[in-house]
């Protein structure tokens, strides 16, 4: 018995049938990459460029018209500078954005509003909090954060250090706004994807 690989037929179903398989297909996960090219204005003050982005384009959005017009539905343009005309297609109900953490503060205020899903490539653990811990608590829709550790973990005991540093940076970030609601964040070893810890998300519980 041979595998069905084409349906012909699927233009003659119904339109109520055929638009619930466009959203079944429009709600796989993705995980998109973004980079950002960065400039210097004056020689002083950096700004981003534009954003771009390795991930493709949703099949969807070029595969019919009917697919097309669902798609953007749920798919909208995003990562927009004034000096590029590049953008990347993005469901912030399913995608998950991948970046360095050091494009953080380039992140438009639509981007930070919406995002819900993120893995950041840590570059420096033992800056983090510092760096980018401000943005982090802006991000009020922000559910699931997953940090990979860029640092190369020679031992056991410098695997820790950056692991209890990257906890300490939320733990102060609760001090500091005990109502803000901490994404979930898992930390992992880039190179092996190994689970090093669990920072479960929620407000600081109370005293």
């Amino acid at each position: 018995m041979s595998t069905l690989t084409t349906f012909h037929l699927f233009p003659t179903l119904p339109s109520e049938i055929r638009i619930k398989v466009w959203n079944l297909a429009l709600s796989l996960p993705r995980v998109v990459t973004v980079s950002c090219e960065k400039e210097r204005l004056n020689r002083t003050r950096r700004f981003a460029k534009s954003f771009i982005s390795q991930t493709a384009v949703p099949a969807l959005l070029h595969t019919c018209r009917e697919s097309r017009l669902e798609g953007f539905l749920t798919y909208v343009p995003m990562f927009k500078t004034d000096t590029s005309p590049n953008y990347t297609y993005i469901s912030f109900e399913h995608d998950t954005i991948q970046c360095e953490d050091n494009i953080l503060e380039y992140i438009g205020g639509e981007e930070v509003e919406r995002l819900q899903r993120m893995i950041l490539e840590v570059k420096d653990a033992a800056y983090f909090g510092h760096f980018h811990m401000d943005v982090l608590m802006r991000m009020g829709k922000l559910k699931e954060l997953d940090l990979l550790v860029q640092e190369e973990v020679i031992s056991w005991n410098r695997e820790r250090r950056y692991v209890d540093g990257l906890i300490s940076d939320f733990e102060q970030a609760r001090n500091k706004d005990p109502g803000w609601e901490c994404p979930r964040v898992r930390i992992l070893d880039r190179n092996t994807g190994k689970e090093l810890s669990v920072i479960p998300g929620g407000a600081a519980p109370p005293e």
